[in-house]
């Protein structure tokens, strides 16, 4: 089967997604379904395209009656809040996933990896495309590929999230015709121990230099639009020792 006939299926919300579809269809592919939360306004507008959108409170759940698992299909996990369980990851179809940090060195939640990079003040970022497999903790697939970029020193919270977007755009667009045609190829990495949730903005302060908490406190535009990140960095401390709790492994979570 060709890229060109093997259908794909996007799961996930936001602009991440609907750029991921807008790509695909101009490429050729053969959309075969959207599936969005509850009430998500992107499913309205691919659904008046024509696009067949299924919106669902439980991916788990519906997904099977939904998908043709008798084909060769794809699902595209993209901006998915939803961690999709063994059943799903080991039927027939195959699954891939966008993350929104280089796994090495974190996991969990996409803006709280990269509040937690400008806390700890790496000077690299990136994102990273993998495959997910039955029995796999979240973001620990094998990886596909991975883009990387410099943080500059003076990078805040709202300079690095655009760049980090347009990272993962420029990721699925250089992997989806090999995913298609099945030419891509797969290694394992060694992943961070823990994967990060909102829980942990406050634990993620401990101990930064104040300027770079600073800068990572600052959400800029982003604030409206991240609205748990938001309310988790105004509900902690602004700097200084602010006390330690353990890093959560956010299982419930993709990207």
């Amino acid at each position: 089967m060709s890229g060109q006939d093997r259908a794909a299926y996007f799961l996930g919300e936001g602009a991440l997604l609907r750029h991921a579809v807008d790509y695909s269809l101009r490429a050729g592919v053969r959309v075969a379904g959207i599936c969005c939360p509850a009430g998500d306004s992107g499913a309205a507008k691919l659904g008046a395209r024509g696009m067949a959108t299924l919106e669902s409170a439980d991916p788990n759940e519906d997904l099977p009656r939904w998908l043709d698992a008798r084909g060769e299909a794809i699902v595209f996990s993209i901006n998915n809040r939803h961690l999709i369980k063994d059943h799903l990851l080991g039927g027939r179809l195959r699954y891939f996933n966008i993350h929104n940090g280089l796994v090495q060195d974190y996991r969990g939640i996409g803006e709280v990896c990269l509040f937690a990079a400008l806390c700890a003040g790496d000077v690299r970022y990136g994102a990273t495309m993998q495959q997910l497999l039955p029995g796999d903790r979240v973001d620990c697939g094998p990886v596909v590929a991975q883009l990387e970029f410099p943080v500059r020193p003076e990078d805040r919270f709202c300079d690095l999230l655009p760049r980090s977007l347009e990272s993962c755009r420029n990721l699925f667009e250089a992997q989806l015709r090999s995913i298609l045609s099945n030419r891509f190829e797969t290694h394992r990495v060694e992943t961070s121990k823990s994967a990060l949730s909102y829980r942990d903005v406050a634990a993620l302060g401990l101990d930064a230099d104040p300027a770079r908490l600073a800068r990572a406190r600052d959400l800029g535009r982003y604030r409206g639009l991240l609205p748990r990140l938001a309310s988790a960095i105004e509900s902690a401390p602004a700097g200084g020792r602010i006390g330690h709790a353990p890093v959560s492994d956010a299982r419930g979570l993709r990207s």
